[in-house]
């Protein structure tokens, strides 16, 4: 074990990477000697190097080519990650020489990416405007995966219920409100007083299930004595939401601060019903392992004072 460590401290160089991620690509040792402009011997030679380094055997050779092994799979994340890691610090490296700060790369759960992240970026941009950015917009689960392999930096969204793993750092950035939405014109917008049972004639859209909305309001709908309703469909979509609002009768709940901005430009209404806080904290994910970049460290204030602004505003509007 101590050898296995000392080799990957000292023993590993950027030509290794290299090797790892052509012969994952090319799976024939013959392309990967062409590619890298060298004799197949020598391939055949270096990873024999590697793996006799390393003590674990990374390919399994055949006639048809090179398959990795679990310890070749392995070492192939790795060495993807660090080639990624070394271009970051190029690109960064050479925004800061003109400059500006270096890419931005965040993934975002789509109900943060209708007002918060947009006049996020808008600040930063009256800040840094030559500042690349990348937004990725997936659920959790998927860009757990990519922050994990050095994909994305940061991830803006509902935090889950548990901390997504001891490797990853949060910050709450605000609570948010659940409502209950129609379509603008709605006949049950216009009902002067409303309850709960008058919503049973109508179908509903509902997040899906064992997604971070849908449990909280399963139970608030056990607690309440109420049926979930049986006429719904499901998705975490917002523009679906608000098409589908748009062009029917149907019923949907959707965190105030996305509400909000619909019933702005009148696209729905929101219905005067009580809901618990059924939404998690809206914040912020990043890796504990990789410091956060100039660039990510910027954003991230520039969101922390949109927060700022938003809750000013709700409060001189109270």
């Amino acid at each position: 074990m101590a050898k296995l460590d000392w080799y990957i401290r000292a023993g590993l160089k950027p030509r290794h990477f290299q090797l790892l991620v052509a012969l994952d690509d090319y799976r024939q040792i013959g392309k990967v000697a062409a590619l890298m402009n060298v004799t197949t011997p020598a391939v055949s030679k270096a990873l024999t190097e590697l793996e006799e380094g390393l003590e674990m055997k990374l390919f399994d050779r055949s006639v048809r080519g090179v398959t990795p092994t679990p310890f070749g799979e392995c070492m192939i994340r790795g060495a993807k990650m660090m080639m990624r890691g070394l271009a970051e610090v190029g690109d960064e490296l050479h925004a800061l020489s003109h400059g500006v700060t270096g890419k931005i790369r965040i993934g975002v759960l789509p109900s943060s990416a209708i007002s918060l992240l947009p006049a996020s970026l808008l600040k930063l941009k009256k800040l840094s405007p030559a500042t690349p950015v990348i937004v990725r917009e997936a659920t959790m689960d998927a860009l757990l995966h990519e922050m994990r392999s050095g994909a994305i930096e940061l991830i803006l969204g509902t935090l889950p219920v548990q901390k997504a793993d001891t490797g990853v750092e949060e910050e709450v950035l605000f609570e948010d409100q659940t409502t209950v939405v129609v379509r603008a014109g709605h006949p049950l917008a216009r009902q002067s007083s409303l309850e709960w049972v008058d919503l049973a004639p109508y179908a509903w859209i509902l997040p899906p299930e064992g997604s971070l909305l849908r449990e909280p309001l399963s139970q608030w709908f056990r607690d309440s004595g109420l049926p979930e309703p049986a006429n719904a469909i499901e998705t975490l979509s917002v523009s679906f939401i608000r098409s589908y609002l748009a062009h029917s009768d149907a019923i949907a709940t959707l965190p105030a601060s996305i509400s909000k901005e619909f019933d702005k430009a009148r696209v729905i209404e929101v219905l005067p019903l009580p809901l618990p806080s059924l939404v998690r904290p809206v914040g912020l994910l990043w890796s504990v392992g990789r410091p956060l970049s100039p660039s990510a460290k910027l954003l991230r204030d520039c969101l922390r004072k949109t927060i700022a602004q938003q809750t000013g505003a709700l409060s001189m509007a109270g």
